[in-house]
């Protein structure tokens, strides 16, 4: 169930790249509580005709719908605002599985000290009902078993004759950085989890595309200080290497 895409890998292959265009999508048009005047409105209507031929249309309304501002996936910021209205009284008719899933990310986000300010923007989920779905998730979450099993590390021989390379001194776009093993070089990522005994980290690694992987962590430098999330789990992966 892809819940939304934080990145925004569908970008590329959005048709709004033309500059004249962005004054349409892009018409000031006052709160987004409020209706805007006719013209603003009639602006939008055409921005809304150009995303009627986008190809990611419906990828950019899933993911969009925090914006405060603009036309974005087909829908202008006051029907947006009325979404995220109206989301307070859905998702307490949404299947248990969907609340589950989205209350699992949601306490993934709390636990990386995001504010509820700051998921509304990245999801378009409201602080009063991604508040329930939190609490249904950490409700659910004493449920499940806790047990740990024990750790067996991997031998994984460093190549002879070949030193580490060193962490940059400046912070990067994320939060931490991470050093692959197997082509020595250091990479932008965002901290998402760790071993119960720290030895492993589990990293969203950033480039060309976005990638997710357990690094040791001696490869890997929080540049930014985040809260510990302990990832419970049976056995380490089989891929969890610093590849």
């Amino acid at each position: 169930m892809v819940l939304y895409d934080p990145i925004r890998r569908w970008r590329a292959q959005a048709i709004c790249t033309d500059p004249d265009d962005h004054k349409l999508f892009f018409a000031e048009g006052g709160n987004c509580n409020t209706p805007p005047h006719a013209k603003v409105q009639a602006m939008w209507d055409q921005a809304k005709e150009i995303c009627k031929g986008c190809p990611v249309l419906k990828e950019c309304a899933r993911d969009t719908l925090g914006e405060h501002y603009g036309v974005w996936g087909g829908l202008d910021q006051h029907q947006r605002w009325k979404v995220r209205q109206a989301l307070a009284r859905a998702v307490k008719d949404w299947p248990r599985e969907k609340q589950l899933v989205w209350g699992k990310e949601l306490s993934t986000l709390r636990a990386q000290g995001n504010s509820w300010k700051f998921i509304q923007d990245a999801t378009g989920m409201p602080e009063t009902p991604a508040v329930f779905l939190f609490n249904l998730w950490t409700e659910h979450y004493k449920t499940l078993p806790k047990t740990v099993a024990g750790i067996t590390d991997l031998p994984l021989p460093e190549p002879e004759g070949r030193a580490k390379t060193a962490f940059p001194d400046k912070p990067g776009r994320c939060n931490a950085w991470v050093r692959r093993k197997a082509s020595n070089l250091v990479t932008d990522a965002w901290y998402k989890g760790q071993t119960p005994d720290g030895a492993w980290i589990y990293v969203q690694c950033q480039g060309r595309a976005s990638s997710y992987m357990w690094a040791r962590a001696e490869d890997v430098k929080v540049y930014h200080p985040q809260p510990v999330v302990i990832m419970d789990y049976k056995a380490r992966p089989p891929d969890a290497i610093s590849a």
